[in-house]
Order: structure tokens, then C-alpha cells, then sequence
């Protein structure tokens, strides 16, 4: 079975990672999405509702496994047995970064491969900093979230 990883911290999922994870679903057999725990980042969402919601967005599709990992990613993906990682991008600086970051990871696990999936133009500036910053003025997501995402996203809003 070919599989992938989608590796970021998710917060919240945007329709960006949804273009990214149903592309990676043409190539490869599974997507395993791991949400990530990132220390110079202050999440608006908890670890669990990332995860809740990234699980609502893709439910029902056996092919989408939402897994959580701490540390490096090359760790995650050795002790699972995956070569693969998939990595969006939206413009020059996503490229930028993500050349960096593959390079480092190879150095760490020399049977990874990174492969990069362009967004759509209509999607190159949306992010999830930029989400949270709309959810902090109390504006609508829904163009940038996923359908499916929205109810569980204003479900836990709700319950704060």
C-alpha cells in the first residue's frame, strides 16, 4: 500500500489542506494527516479539537488516517515505515522553506522523499494564521475552511 504522510499543525485545517490531502488521495493509496505539535507556535485550537476537526472534514474516507506526533517528523515517519511526506505550496517562500526543511529531513532519513503539491491560485494566500485572525474578529471562515469543518469548528468556538 503507497502511503503518505501530510504533516502541519492544522490550526485550523483550511481548504488549502484539503486540496493537498484529496491530491495526494489520486497518487496514493493512504494519507496519514499528522497534526503536529509545535513549540514556537500558540494554538488557537487544542491538539484534540485540530484533530476532531480534521477527522469531520475527511469522515468516511478509510483511505484519511489523522494521527498526532511530538518532535521530529522523520522519527513519526521511520517508526510507521513511510518513505513519503507531501508538502503544499502557495508561493516562492513556502517553496523556500520547505526545500530547507526536505533537505534536513533527508540528512535524517535518507529514504525520505518530499513531493510538493501546488495550491490552486484562488488559495495561495489563504493560511491558518490567517483564519484565526478572521475567528478573532468574529468574521466568517467558511470561505476558507472546509464545508465539513465549519460546523465542528463553530461547535467549539461555541463552547468557550
Amino acid at each position: 500500500m503507497r502511503t503518505c504522510v501530510f504533516a502541519g499543525t492544522f490550526d485550523p485545517i483550511t481548504k488549502g489542506h484539503e486540496y493537498v490531502v484529496n491530491k495526494c488521495l489520486e497518487t496514493f493509496d493512504k494519507v496519514v494527516i499528522a497534526v503536529g505539535v509545535n513549540v514556537d507556535k500558540k494554538p488557537l485550537f487544542s491538539l484534540e479539537e485540530r484533530v476532531d476537526i480534521i477527522k469531520e472534514t475527511f469522515k468516511g474516507d478509510e483511505r484519511v488516517e489523522v494521527a498526532t506526533f511530538n518532535g521530529m517528523l522523520v522519527e513519526f515517519m521511520k517508526s510507521r515505515g513511510i518513505k513519503h511526506t507531501v508538502r503544499g505550496l502557495r508561493n516562492q517562500d513556502d517553496y523556500k522553506y520547505e526545500t530547507t526543511m526536505a533537505h534536513f529531513n533527508q540528512d535524517m532519513y535518507d529514504e525520505i522523499i518530499t513531493m510538493y503539491i501546488p495550491t490552486p491560485s484562488g488559495l495561495t494566500y489563504v493560511s491558518s494564521s490567517a483564519i484565526r485572525n478572521i475567528i478573532a474578529l468574529s468574521s466568517d471562515i467558511s470561505v476558507y475552511v472546509p464545508d465539513r469543518a465549519i460546523k465542528k469548528i463553530n461547535e467549539i468556538l461555541k463552547s468557550r
